[in-house]
């Protein structure tokens, strides 16, 4: 079934002075609509303030016929007026489907995301209360975005951003991905989390068309000379202190390097500044692509395969002609809308399929900078230009210290998987163990450490090699994980020991015989355990971590706000760090 959902555009302060329409008109397939909104994975719950009970179901009106759309009855959001909360609730609704179809593409993930909590809907919470806030929970299995009135202006709803909703939808995406890196206590893990959530906002903010063509008209194309794309949630960020106007900059020089110039130096301690780091890294990416794209679309139709290969880039052109139209596509304008979307697309596949490449555990920047480079060289083996460009990023930003650090053997035959069933090793949990085990030093397992192998995904996705139109590739995903123990402060009765998750991500083609395509295990270095000890020094400090029974709330689960910990056999275990993303350093969104 199909509904047609009108969702905000951007910040609506961007849009009154952008001059752009307040929302953008999107196309939500799923198998069923219900009064809410609701849909089989995500369920809105709008608490009328006034009252502290839910308000009124939004009424779904059903398709006429099965070629025509549904729609949600909520009054129409009109510039400069205010927003009733039905329409805020179909918004944010609109918003959430808008970044799930995005990681979910058949080019992306090439499947559907599951939650990391046991339900099978992410609940959505549009009027959570009143806090400069909004945040993902995997505790509570949802959303929630809360309004605050500053000193210097009128009410803000953090629901009305789609920056902030496409964050904290890609949190709940990212841990359904990769849940290991909402309970890692490693700052980087956690600074992935945001990087990754930052990004998803920026790519989500590319697909509003007129938002797009706005900032191409205003700026000559030019875009790098704009912060609407760059700062995020500029709406929020301006609310809560005058300067800069948004909450996080992507076109920065940050980094981790020490002889970085003191205003590019973060802490490496505190995930948000961190993540920073690695999301300049990745626009910085974004801006090389789009500029050499933009003059070569300028000088033709055909681009330079190292680039991006013609068949990729034809698939994402009919894309852009049947969103837009051929006339909307012609001139200057045109070719840099397509320029703009084609290498949006790219950093989309090579950033969502590095996090599937990703091995679990306590990972860094350097293991998901890895990931990347290896999934995008398995994919995209022609198209090497934006790999040399991520490689110089990340070695410039101090993430790893040489390009060697980022090298990693792909589409390769290895005798261990030559005969493997990958069928029974995607079904069986005793011929995945078996595998392994029989297979520790391909997958880097410590002889005598009892592992953990977790679900198999078996997954197709799209592919453009120089000579293919375009092809589907199945992938095989193996990972696995065991703990180590390293030393950690003992401060106020902590354990000077702590628990550490390690791990390893095979990923296997499916051809006769199967194809190796990566093996990606997690290295963790002495800088690593120096931040996780800062870490956790500053969480005790701030009285933030709790062992065991002190984390616990009288009505049940974990006190809001705190990270819990527990201990056993003399080793501490920190399990949901991520809460500590809830919260930004000036009180903002996580």
């Amino acid at each position: 079934m199909k509904a047609r959902v009108p969702v905000i555009v951007k910040d609506p302060v961007v849009a009154q002075y952008k001059e752009i329409e307040p929302t953008e008109s999107l196309l939500v397939e799923e198998d069923v609509f219900l009064d809410g909104p609701v849909s089989p994975r995500v369920a809105v719950l709008d608490f009328d303030p006034a009252t502290g009970g839910l308000a009124p179901r939004v009424p779904f009106q059903m398709p006429q016929s099965p070629h025509t759309e549904g729609t949600y009855l909520a009054p129409p959001i009109v510039l400069g007026g205010l927003v009733d909360p039905a329409a805020t609730a179909v918004s944010v609704f609109g918003a959430v489907h808008k970044t799930m179809r995005m990681f979910e593409e058949a080019d992306a993930l090439g499947r559907r995301v599951s939650w990391a909590f046991d339900a099978p809907q992410l609940l959505v919470v549009p009027r959570a209360g009143e806090w400069a806030n909004a945040y993902y929970e995997r505790e509570s299995h949802g959303l929630q975005f809360f309004s605050f009135t500053p000193a210097n202006g009128p009410t803000i709803h953090t629901a009305h951003s789609q920056d902030i909703v496409a964050h904290e939808t890609a949190h709940a995406l990212l841990d359904g991905i990769a849940p290991d890196l909402y309970g890692s206590v490693t700052p980087q893990a956690l600074a992935i989390h945001e990087a990754v959530a930052d990004l998803a906002a920026l790519l989500c903010s590319f697909r509003c068309r007129e938002l797009a063509q706005a900032v191409l008209a205003r700026t000559g194309g030019l875009i790098a000379k704009s912060s609407v794309f760059s700062g995020l949630a500029e709406q929020f960020g301006s609310a809560l202190h005058e300067y800069p106007s948004q909450l996080r900059d992507l076109n920065n020089d940050k980094s981790l390097r020490f002889d970085a110039a003191p205003q590019n130096r973060v802490s490496r301690s505190e995930p948000h500044a961190l993540s920073e780091v690695l999301s300049g890294a990745f626009y910085r990416v974004l801006l090389r692509m789009y500029d050499e794209l933009r003059k070569q679309f300028a000088a033709g139709d055909v681009v330079d395969e190292a680039v991006i290969a013609a068949a990729e880039s034809s698939y994402v052109q009919e894309r852009v002609d049947r969103r837009l139209g051929p006339k909307k596509t012609a001139g200057d304008l045109g070719k840099w809308a397509k320029a703009l979307f084609v290498a949006g697309e790219r950093l989309k596949r090579t950033l969502l399929r590095g996090l599937d490449y990703l091995p679990p555990g306590d990972v860094g920047f350097a293991d998901l900078a890895r990931a990347v480079i290896a999934s995008d060289q398995a994919s995209h083996p022609d198209s090497g230009q934006q790999r040399e460009w991520l490689r110089e990023e990340f070695v410039r930003r101090g993430i790893v210290a040489s390009r060697a650090e980022l090298e990693v053997q792909t589409n390769v035959h290895h005798d261990a998987v030559a005969a493997l069933d990958l069928a029974a090793l995607v079904r069986s949990d005793y011929a995945a163990y078996d595998f392994a085990n029989r297979n520790r030093a391909l997958l880097g397992i410590p002889e005598g450490v009892t592992f953990e192998v977790r679900p198999r995904l078996d997954v197709t996705k799209l592919y453009w090699h120089r000579d293919d139109e375009k092809r589907e590739v199945r992938e095989c995903l193996l990972k696995v994980a065991w703990s180590e123990v390293e030393s950690s402060p003992a401060a106020d009765g902590l354990p000077p020991q702590r628990r550490v998750l390690a791990g390893t991500t095979l990923a296997i083609e499916w051809t006769d015989p199967p194809l190796v395509r990566a093996v990606l295990t997690t290295q963790r270095h002495a800088s690593d355990r120096q931040d996780t000890d800062d870490l956790i020094l500053r969480l005790l400090a701030d009285d933030t971590l709790k062992l065991d029974g002190d984390a616990d709330s009288p009505m049940g689960g974990t006190l809001r706000g705190v990270v819990a910990a527990e201990v056993s056999n003399g080793v501490l275990r920190v399990r949901n760090a991520g809460r500590t993303l809830h919260v930004t350093r000036r009180a903002g969104h996580g």
